[in-house]
């Protein structure tokens, strides 16, 4: 394995029961995957996804370990769901886009579902319980494309909703962590879009049978939008996202919403550029990460500081600490004191 150095910036808030976040040393593990999706299901038990086919988990001794399916080198597997400690369920995205299931934490894999269809992407899944779940790909035919399970992602079923409103010219999703997607509470589904003339959420509270489409005011048009979400419940949330092309302009990259995505607001103190992820703890804490740094706000998305100007993909979350992980095998723990 090979070991980078970066010297760790450190901010620390004096406001009590702010904590003392600090992004550790920047390492890169051998087998040079970058890894897009990331689910920590408790503290001991996180898992990652990404190029080549890789598929990683975090041992006892907070290590990374991984494994290269046999016959899936050239896969992007773009997002992870771990249901328990045994069944963990994977997305491919591009050509031959499908879903994965293993019952026996990654010693097997079951081929659950497959899009044949050359022009489908898969951009996220995401559930509600172990039983109950749902994945979008970008529009076919001007329809997003949507599937849901109910036997624990076993089976999945297509959705077509006569709510669902159509795509807007070049709008899509972005598959850059697998959190442009989430689940909240029982039944309500958030999805965020890009690339068209206004980046939109899109709204379910019934698991996808019926839909609303709010306009946001994140940066809108190529390569442009929001990227990953986080709601702290049906009516608080956070977008981030920017253009990734541009990736040191804050222009649009940051908005939060306190009913459900009716209005927005943007960032006060947006993040330090284009960000590709955003999770946040149970004590309130937001972490944003992306390609110019990482980022942190106490505020539920309203400032933001910077706390590391290494670049990653995707980030979770715990009480105590976190992991970032990236491009070719890139990786840091978060702790929080």
């Amino acid at each position: 394995m090979k070991y980078i150095f970066l010297s760790s910036l450190i901010f620390l808030l004096s406001c009590t029961r702010r904590a003392e976040v600090t992004v550790g040393e920047v390492k890169h593990q051998e087998h040079q995957s970058s890894v897009r999706g990331l689910y920590q299901w408790n503290e001991q038990v996180i898992w990652a996804s990404g190029t080549k086919g890789v598929i990683q988990h975090l041992n006892d001794q907070k290590e990374w370990e991984h494994v290269q399916l046999e016959g899936f080198k050239d896969f992007d597997f773009r997002d992870i769901q771990v249901l328990n400690e045994k069944e963990v369920i994977i997305m491919s995205s591009g050509e031959g886009c499908a879903i994965y299931k293993t019952f026996d934490a990654a010693g097997s894999w079951r081929l659950v579902y497959i899009n044949e269809d050359p022009s489908a992407f898969y951009d996220g899944l995401d559930f509600w319980d172990e039983l109950n779940g749902i994945a979008f790909g970008d529009p076919v035919g001007g329809k997003w494309q949507l599937l849901r399970t109910q036997d624990g992602g076993n089976t999945w079923q297509e959705l077509h909703p006569e709510t669902l409103p159509g795509n807007l010219t070049g709008e899509a999703a972005f598959a850059a962590s697998g959190t442009s997607i989430q689940c909240i509470g029982t039944s309500t589904v958030v999805i965020g879009s890009g690339g068209g003339e206004r980046s939109r959420l899109f709204v379910s509270q019934d698991r996808g049978d019926h839909w609303e489409v709010y306009d946001t005011p994140m940066r809108s048009g190529e390569a442009s939008g929001i990227y990953s979400l986080f709601f702290s419940d049906e009516d608080h949330g956070v977008v981030v996202g920017g253009n990734y092309l541009d990736s040191t302009s804050t222009e649009g990259n940051c908005a939060y919403t306190s009913d459900g995505g009716k209005t927005w607001q943007l960032a006060d103190q947006p993040p330090h550029g284009y960000r590709s992820c955003v999770t946040q703890n149970q004590d309130g804490l937001l972490v944003s990460c992306g390609r110019t740094g990482v980022d942190v706000s106490h505020d539920q998305g309203k400032t933001w500081q910077l706390v590391s100007e290494a670049g990653f993909y995707a980030g979770v979350l715990g009480k105590e600490q976190g992991w970032l992980l990236g491009r070719n095998g890139k990786y840091a723990q978060i702790t929080l004191k």
